[in-house]
């Protein structure tokens, strides 16, 4: 597998980091909103509010899938490491009994139990009764993985959608007016105003003045939610590929089943066998970029 096709860097990270950070910082600045009200209402202006919008609640939700984003591919990796070592014994296996019988041996006439697999403590459905049965179970395990794939691309898309109406409640809420008599400030701009309710965020700001905090605070906001589109569009187009590759493994070992001689099994465990070291690469390649 070509790698370089789906090189994540490591400014990509950081933008999945910085957001998630972001997430997590909503609440506590929404919650400033009302002081900076008050603190206005308590010098003589007319007191401002500001609508609930309950596109806010999923933040923080959205904040813990981003940060178990990782433990939940590194469980698929697992995963995959112990079904790729399966295979990869189930198709030397066959290569051994190859050698002690012949190519053309009726699968039917292979005793199951020459394979380390009917062993296994455990068993997707059943216990096997014949080398089909076998095939079938690591057909299964490999299916199993397609779940987890389909739920990190869910994670990636639902982060992704949710964006667009967090992006709009944030801006209504910053560019808002800090009372009801004047336009100016707005409430990032007053939000800044004081320590105790700026908000929380990794930026080397250029000044102290609490006007200029506001401004690069937006722009970098704004800049953080086109990064994350650009990083959660590239994430789903790999893990649609990465599940793509369990796809081809599943079937070629729906087709291993179906065979009549060890010899044409031993063919569709190679091209299954394929896939599933191309899937490796693949999670193998996501799982390092999350953990820097």
């Amino acid at each position: 597998m070509n790698t370089l096709a789906y090189e994540f860097s490591a400014a990509q990270r950081r933008v999945l980091d910085r957001y998630t950070n972001f997430l997590g910082s909503l609440n506590p600045t929404f919650n400033n909103i009302p002081l900076v009200f008050e603190r206005r209402r308590a010098i003589g202006h007319q007191m401002a509010v500001l609508a609930n919008d309950s596109r806010l609640n999923n933040a923080r939700f959205n904040a813990r899938y981003l940060q178990e984003f990782w433990e939940r591919t590194e469980d698929a990796r697992r995963l995959c490491s112990t079904y790729v070592a399966d295979l990869t014994l189930f198709t030397a296996e066959t290569q051994e009994i190859i050698k002690n019988t012949s190519r053309n041996e009726p699968l039917s006439q292979v005793d199951f139990k020459l394979y380390s697999l009917s062993r296994s403590p455990t068993w997707k459905l059943f216990p096997p009764t014949d080398v089909p049965d076998l095939i079938h179970e690591l057909a299964l395990r490999f299916s199993s993985l397609r779940a987890a794939i389909r739920q990190l691309k869910y994670t990636i898309a639902e982060v992704h959608d949710e964006s667009f109406g967090l992006k709009s409640v944030f801006i209504r809420a910053m560019d808002h007016r800090s009372c009801q008599c004047h336009t100016q400030p707005t409430v990032v701009e007053e939000l800044f105003r004081e320590a105790r309710t700026a908000p929380a965020w990794d930026f080397a700001w250029s000044s102290a003045d609490p006007l200029v905090k506001a401004a690069e605070y937006k722009n970098d906001i704004a800049a953080l939610f086109n990064g994350l589109a650009s990083v959660s569009s590239q994430l789903s187009v790999f893990l649609e590929e990465t599940g793509l590759r369990i796809d081809t493994v599943f079937n070629e070992l729906l087709r291993a089943e179906r065979v009549s001689k060890l010899g044409e099994l031993n063919f569709q465990l190679a091209a299954s066998k394929e896939g599933a070291e191309e899937f490796m690469a693949m999670i193998n390649h996501l799982e390092t970029w999350l953990r820097k």
